[in-house]
């Protein structure tokens, strides 16, 4: 008899498969790969039999040499699940080899770590990670930060024109189609979200936008991200920008403005 086999919910509550995977629920998913590269089985097993059932492509690996062993052989992973806490080559080597490789690169990464230190999701998402969600973690929470960047995705490479924009100020040009920041010959690549947010203050300059509201128009419906990724984003945001980061101007106190004309 197979056991009745619990999930990694959060706050001691567990349902059973039958309750998290009703089949008038699957989303039309299955041309979304998903590489997931986690070292404790268990975890891989469940996480990838919820993703299937939810429709996803899920291609596990117990390491970052078996990722690497059979990336050739695969079809690229429209996202990567990263832990990283792996044996052998760790998370975070992994995900910087996925940055330098030209091939690799824009491939969406969401780290799975059991640390909670700040610091750790910090430097994490400064290397370019999209997300991340610390252990132990409710699958449903799983699958909505999925769906989010898949909807990036569709946005992005699909028909939808949200992030079909172009914005000059000064010699900046900010351009959704390409999710790019050229300051005179110089062309940046941007995230989306760091198109979205830099969009924001373009589009309302000297507005002052509170880390709250900030969260509200770019993160949107995910209430489990903390007002501590404003301030990462427009850190990064700032070094790209570089000697014109000072044109994003913090408010101490309330949040963050962008002023055109700033010395």
């Amino acid at each position: 008899m197979e056991r009745d086999t619990r999930v990694l919910l959060q706050d001691g509550c567990s349902q059973s498969r039958m309750d998290l995977y009703p089949e008038d629920k699957r989303i039309a998913s299955m041309s979304f790969r998903i590489a997931l590269v986690e070292d404790e089985r268990e975890i891989a097993q469940m996480v990838s039999y919820f993703l299937q059932k939810e429709g996803f492509e899920v291609h596990s690996f117990e390491s970052a040499e078996a990722f690497l062993q059979n990336l050739p052989h695969l079809e690229p992973p429209d996202l990567v699940l990263l832990d990283l806490m792996l044996p052998g080559i760790d998370g975070i080597e992994l995900f910087k080899y996925l940055k330098r490789d030209h091939r690799l690169r824009e491939i969406p990464v969401i780290m799975l770590t059991a640390k909670d230190d700040p610091v750790d999701v910090v430097v994490g998402l400064e290397l370019g990670a999209e997300d991340y969600i610390t252990k132990p973690f409710d699958l449903r929470e799983l699958l909505a930060r999925i769906r989010v960047v898949k909807r990036r995705l569709e946005h992005l490479y699909g028909q939808d024109t949200e992030a079909s924009r172009v914005y000059r100020v000064g010699d900046m040009l900010l351009n959704g189609d390409e999710l790019t920041l050229k300051i005179d010959q110089d062309t940046i690549p941007l995230s989306f979200r760091e198109f979205r947010l830099l969009e924001l203050f373009l589009r309302n300059p000297r507005r002052v936008f509170s880390r709250e509201m900030i969260l509200d128009r770019i993160w949107g419906e995910e209430n489990f991200v903390s007002d501590r990724i404003v301030d990462v984003y427009i850190t990064n945001l700032r070094k790209k920008l570089g000697k014109r980061g000072n044109l994003i101007v913090t408010v101490r106190g309330v949040g963050y403005r962008f002023e055109p004309h700033a010395e």
